[in-house]
């Protein structure tokens, strides 16, 4: 009976997150980067969960695994018709869709980013916790398989005192970094490697983390 009773739960639940998402069909025009479309009908959609590393601009150098996890994507939907599901919230500050957005063949792009290496979880407060779980399962796949920018990524240089995560953002900073210090005691939790952090589900700062930049080709 309890079995039963948890499983009509989890029913209800899945139910209730379907009826908050708002689906929609689009075709993706262009891929500018590892976590944006640019759709046929002029929107852009930023994939929600997730991050990935940062293409150059006019200030910055290209990122480690920047421009091959902008291809991975191009090669995913490129030129195709995908669902959009978003939630409430359904722009961020740049005006792009918040979605989590799904291939012809059922696959969440957003997941198969995170499980091969192109992408990692990107904690957001109000994000269902059933796909967040799912996301940070797939980024531990990946981790585990060391694929794609894990490897090298979780070789860089660890702070002697550790990296300092916040409980509250679910973000972790360079212990020497001005934000480091605001974290509040209650909120302040120490990982004493990079897989660690990661893999509670913690993305770095992009304030105070200085991720590596792209190698030569």
């Amino acid at each position: 009976m309890f079995f039963r009773a948890q499983s009509l739960l989890v029913c209800v639940v899945c139910m209730l997150w379907a009826a908050l998402l708002h689906a929609q069909e689009a075709r993706v025009r262009w891929v500018p980067d590892g976590d944006t479309l640019h759709l046929a009908d002029e929107r852009k959609v930023r994939l929600m969960g997730i991050d990935a590393p940062e293409m150059a601009t006019d200030r910055d150098p290209e990122q480690y695994y920047a421009r091959e996890s902008r291809e991975f994507l191009q090669r995913l939907v490129e030129g195709q018709e995908v669902r959009l599901e978003t939630d409430t919230r359904e722009q961020d500050r740049y005006g792009r869709i918040l979605a989590y957005v799904y291939l012809p063949d059922g696959r969440m792009v957003n997941e198969v980013l995170v499980e091969q290496g192109f992408a990692f979880f990107y904690h957001h407060a109000h994000q269902d916790r059933i796909l967040q779980k799912k996301l940070l399962e797939a980024q531990n796949r990946a981790i585990f398989a060391r694929k794609g920018f894990w490897p090298r990524l979780l070789s860089l240089p660890q702070p002697p005192t550790g990296w300092v995560g916040n409980r509250r953002s679910k973000r972790f900073h360079d212990p020497e970094s001005f934000h480091a210090q605001q974290v509040s005691q209650k909120n302040r939790v120490l990982f004493f490697s990079l897989e660690q952090a990661f893999r509670e589900g913690y993305a770095p700062a992009r304030n105070s983390f200085d991720w590596p930049e792209a190698v030569s080709r």
